[in-house]
């Protein structure tokens, strides 16, 4: 999880960095998400500064089921994380934040991690598959 988080502020703060290293990460639909998301960052002159923290996190559900990978059953973690982006900014070409003054410094997402390299690789295969964002209160500590 935090080397996704950590892939994803990286592609977003140097824009010729390769978007490849989001495979080792991602998978599915949230690789083409976070593709796409990066791809129109780049392309409208923006950049991050600062790191996301992910201030928590709770593992959900756990299903080691691999009786079926080429039709998506797979080993899966479900876990909710809260991350926090008090300390990200979104600027332009000439350094002016793009970022809303409304914008919430944190926030929860429950994400979907998977396996589908679990028979050859048990511990390396994890990749985030899908996010979808929570209505929770905030994590962060006052």
């Amino acid at each position: 999880m935090r080397a996704f988080f950590k892939t994803v502020d990286e592609l977003q703060q140097d824009p010729d960095k390769d978007l490849e290293g989001l495979a080792n990460v991602a998978i599915g639909v949230q690789l083409n998400a976070q593709k796409l998301s990066i791809e129109q960052l780049r392309k409208a002159g923006q950049h991050q500064t600062g790191s996301t923290d992910v201030a928590e996190m709770k593992v959900q559900s756990v299903s080691l089921d691999n009786s079926d990978p080429k039709a998506g059953k797979v080993p899966t973690v479900t876990v909710d994380a809260c991350w926090d982006v008090a300390d990200v900014d979104v600027v332009d070409k000439n350094g002016k934040s793009v970022v809303s003054p409304d914008r919430p410094d944190d926030g929860w997402t429950r994400f979907t991690v998977a396996n589908y390299h679990w028979s050859k690789n048990p511990s390396g295969g994890w990749r985030i598959a899908n996010g979808q964002d929570l209505e929770q209160p905030s994590c962060k500590v006052s």
